[in-house]
């Protein structure tokens, strides 16, 4: 069972903890009162429900990141950590939550964070976040699949539209090269990956990162999860 008892200094998870056992207070509220609150929808409950475990997640997570040190305590006073933390209770609060769209957020939040990948000032984490926002879940599977083939070194200096959407559907959960396509035009208006190119637009214009955009692999970075070192002692 998910230990929601705070830890002691630190503001976030006790927020966090706080957030969650609200949630759940409300929702039993509902469930229990004479009118059923009939004017909300079972959608809305359900989005409630998943909320509440997506929350749990990303505390279970933050204090594992607190505990091994990765997470510097005033940290926890920077703008950018405010920031990111709203950005990703709205989510849970006003959009329809998944976990493809939660997880890539998590880790952004996470990553910024332990300051590796960039600075407390940086406004960077922030742009990230509203990013993966953005995207929806199939989205974030091109983005990754992408991610992973440059990576990999897989990366042919010349290919095609088709070829680039092959080889994505090899490497991701979405299985068609169609379902690839469908995706690409808002990827290319968001700038993560390049613009076609030639007259019949048959073909894509290369990129060092297997047609990711510098900034496209730079949130594919940020969207990548960390295994933290076990514990010694276990």
């Amino acid at each position: 069972m998910t230990d929601l008892a705070p830890r002691d200094g630190d503001r976030t998870s006790n927020f966090l903890a706080k957030t969650i056992r609200n949630l759940g207070e409300g929702l039993t509220g509902i469930a229990a009162s004479e009118k059923g609150e009939w004017y909300l929808s079972i959608g809305y409950l359900l989005q409630r429900v998943r909320s509440g475990r997506f929350l749990e997640t990303l505390k279970d997570e933050w204090d594992r990141y607190r505990d091994k040190g990765r997470i510097k305590d005033d940290y926890l006073d920077t703008d950018q950590h405010q920031e990111c933390l709203q950005e990703i209770l709205d989510f849970l609060d006003n959009d329809s939550p998944d976990h493809i769209r939660f997880t890539a957020l998590k880790q952004v939040f996470l990553n910024a964070a332990t300051e590796e990948l960039s600075s407390r000032t940086s406004v960077l984490p922030q742009q990230y976040m509203r990013i993966c926002r953005s995207l929806n879940s199939s989205e974030v599977l091109v983005l990754q699949a992408n991610y992973k083939i440059a990576k990999g070194g897989h990366n042919p200096k010349t290919y095609g539209f088709a070829e680039w959407c092959r080889h994505i559907a090899e490497n991701s959960e979405l299985r068609f090269a169609e379902l690839v396509a469908s995706h690409e035009n808002s990827l290319m208006a968001k700038g993560l990956v390049s613009e076609r190119r030639y007259s019949d637009r048959s073909g894509v214009q290369h990129t060092d990162h297997f047609r990711l955009t510098d900034l496209g692999f730079a949130l594919c970075q940020f969207m990548e999860q960390h295994d933290l070192e076990p514990d010694k002692d276990a």
